[in-house]
C-alpha cells in the first residue's frame, strides 16, 4: 500500500512541476550603423526639338508684324533722286529691336544626398552663332527630392541665315 500512496504522491505532484514557469529570460540592444554614400543624381534631355511658329517669330523681326506672312504698308511719302536709272527709297526698320531669349522650363533636374550645397553650370558645346548667353537656373540646396530648372539662351536674330539654329551645351552639378 506505501508503493500506491508513493506512486500517487508522486503523480500528483508531476503536473505541478510541469507546469512551473520559467523564470529565465534574455535580452539584446542593438545598433544598426549604415553608412550612405554623397550622390548628386542630375536628370535632362538630351535632344530638344523646338519649333516656333510664324505668328510667334514675325513680330520679333518687325515690331508692326503681329501675324505670320504678314504685310507692313509704310505709309510715309517717300522721294528720291534718280541716278543712273535707279533711286533708293530705303525701308524704315522696324526690327522690333530686341534678340529673343529662349527659356526651357523644366528641362533639367537633380536629386541629392549628403551634401551641404549644390553647384550647376552651363557650358557651351559650340552652339550656333545666333546662340548666346548661355544660363541655367541655380538650384544650390541639396535635396532628396526632384528639383527642376531651366535653361535659358538668347538668339542673335541678325546672324540667322537658315531656318534652323543649333544651342548645344553641357550641364554640370557638384556637390560640396
Amino acid at each position: 500500500m506505501n508503493y500506491l500512496k508513493r506512486t500517487a504522491l508522486a503523480f500528483g505532484l508531476l503536473p505541478a512541476f510541469a507546469v512551473a514557469p520559467v523564470a529565465n529570460a534574455a535580452s539584446l540592444d542593438v545598433d544598426v550603423d549604415i553608412a550612405l554614400p554623397n550622390v548628386v543624381i542630375l536628370y535632362g534631355y538630351t535632344d530638344i526639338d523646338l519649333t516656333m511658329t510664324a505668328d510667334q517669330f514675325g513680330p520679333l523681326l518687325d515690331s508692326n508684324c503681329t501675324a505670320d506672312d504678314c504685310s507692313v504698308a509704310d505709309t510715309a511719302p517717300k522721294s528720291g533722286v534718280i541716278n543712273n536709272g535707279s533711286v533708293d527709297l530705303a525701308f524704315t526698320n522696324n526690327a522690333a529691336g530686341t534678340n529673343p531669349t529662349i527659356t526651357l522650363d523644366n528641362s533639367w533636374g537633380v536629386r541629392s544626398f549628403g551634401y551641404t550645397a549644390l553647384s550647376p553650370t552651363i557650358t557651351d558645346n559650340g552652339s550656333d552663332a545666333p546662340v548666346g548667353n548661355l544660363a541655367i537656373q541655380q538650384i544650390t540646396t541639396p535635396s532628396a527630392s526632384l528639383q527642376t530648372g531651366s535653361v535659358s539662351f538668347d538668339l542673335d536674330l541678325s546672324q540667322i541665315s537658315t531656318n534652323n539654329v543649333r544651342a548645344s551645351y553641357t550641364i554640370t552639378v557638384v556637390g560640396s
